[in-house]
């Protein structure tokens, strides 16, 4: 067999965990386990009125582990605590395709770079203006722009539909 990803189901929340003690099979060295990855992507919130970025798990509940997988790395891997299983079909763990891989991990990669907001929106979805001169206003999302997580929505001032742009921290969903 040769190197290859595989897909390792894990305990919601345990996923870091995993990780940790997989990457200590590989310092022992003892393992045929090459690496272990938490795919992750950063978001941006705002708590308190302050904006943060954090990082959450882009797939939770799974890791990517690439491993030559014989009996005894399968062994190591169904016996590590908080492991579900290797995904795969009737109890055969099935490789990810290369090209899936790589496409993968560009995108996680491109996640951590560019933070994306924890909250996404949509056109002529309802939202109550939280911050800025136009607070308490509620109005309808009329276009989206991801990149710069900016919105134009329209409110009611004066009896008049009057459009303005905000940035996505300023509204919430109602």
């Amino acid at each position: 067999m040769a190197k290859r990803w595989y897909i390792v189901h894990t305990k919601t929340n345990q996923e870091r965990k995993v990780k940790s003690l997989l990457d200590h099979l590989i310092r022992q060295g003892e393992s045929n386990i090459f690496q272990a990855i938490v795919p992750t992507e950063k978001i941006t919130e705002i708590i308190k009125g302050q904006r943060k970025v954090r990082s959450r798990e882009f797939f939770p509940g799974y890791i990517l582990v690439e491993m030559d997988l014989d009996e005894e790395t399968w062994h190591k891997i169904r016996t590590t605590s908080n492991v579900l299983g290797i995904l795969g079909e009737s109890d055969r763990p099935t490789p990810l395709p290369e090209d899936e891989v790589r496409t993968l991990l560009d995108v996680l990669e491109e996640k951590k770079k560019k933070p994306s907001p924890k909250v996404e929106f949509e056109k002529g979805e309802h939202v109550e203006i939280k911050e800025g001169p136009f607070v308490n206003f509620s109005g309808i999302v009329e276009e989206i722009n991801p990149e710069k997580e900016r919105l134009k929505v329209g409110i009611f001032i004066f009896g008049r539909a009057t459009m303005v742009e905000l940035e996505y921290w300023q509204v919430e969903k109602v």
